[in-house]
This record gives C-alpha cells, structure tokens and sequence, in this order.
C-alpha cells in the first residue's frame, strides 16, 4: 500500500506542475491579447479623429488649360474636420481612377501656412497633361494620414465628382 500512496503522489505533483506551466503559458498569451486589442483600438481611435471633406463649389474647380503652357492644372481645397492634425505631405490623390505623381502634387496650408490643423484648409495642385474639356466631371479620390500621435497614426479617404471650370 505504501507504493501507492507514493507513485500517487508523484502523479499529483507532475499534474500540479504540468498546470502550472500551462497556466504561465495562457497568462502570457492573454497578456499578448491584450496588448494587441489595446493597438487595435488606438489604430480605431487615431482613424476616427483624422478626416476631411473637399471644400468650396465641386460644381466650379479651377482647370488652367492655358494652350502656351502645355501643363495643366487642377486646383481643389480640402478641410480638416478631424481632432488630429494632418501631414499634407502624406497625400495621396487619384484623378479617374490613375494616381497623381507625387511630383505633380503641390499643397499649400492656408491661410497662413503651417500645420494642417482643424481650423486651416489645404489647397491642392496637381498638374499634367489631360485634355479635359470645359465643364468635364471627373472623379477625385484623396488619401489622408495624421501625424504621429502616441505613435499611431489616422487616416481618412474620401471620393468625390468635381466639375472643372476653365480659367
């Protein structure tokens, strides 16, 4: 009877260590959890505080078709409506569907310059050679981020219909 009592013991221990182990490992990994659902919701938070709409007439967006110059130019003003301050630089604008060169992109804060921030709108050049005629409805998506706030960064996008009005 004695050896039962022994290897008994023996396997209440192991089973005791073994438990202990796995609950370590299931700690670690809820911790793990956490940490990611807390960068989640940060991403959410960051993405809700960071946005814009176009502002000004969408129906009468300035087109300089000038024939001497053969670049043209399309000038759109966009508004920070979000908490969170934007990086201008980090825009991304397509034209119909065809990406906008960086190059081809110029910004301007106004009305002073500075950080796009909530109370400022953004405008926007982009330039290239199109051919649009006057009173042309094209399609004009922009993609947004917010600088870095506590080391996440927002981003918006919006799509819209312009009309161009030839200068």
């Amino acid at each position: 009877m004695a050896d039962g009592g022994a290897s008994t013991f023996i396997f209440l221990t192991t089973a005791l260590l073994v438990s202990g182990a796995v609950s370590a490992v299931l700690i670690s990994q809820y911790g793990d959890i956490t940490s990611a659902m807390e960068a989640e919701r940060r991403e959410n938070e960051a993405d809700a505080k960071t946005s814009f709409e176009f502002a000004g007439d969408l129906a009468n967006v300035a087109y300089d078709n000038d024939p001497i110059n053969p670049t043209e130019t399309i000038t759109f003003y966009l508004q920070n409506t979000g908490e969170y301050v934007i990086d201008e630089g980090s825009l991304f604008v397509q034209l119909n569907g065809s990406v906008i060169a960086d190059a081809n992109v110029s910004t301007t804060v106004l009305p002073t310059g500075g950080a796009w921030g909530n109370t400022n709108l953004l405008e926007v050049e982009i330039s290239g050679a199109w051919g649009f005629a006057d009173n042309t409805d094209i399609n004009l998506t922009v993609l947004v981020q917010s600088v870095l706030v506590s080391g996440y960064q927002g981003e918006d996008v919006e799509s819209t219909v312009v009309r161009l009005n030839e200068l």
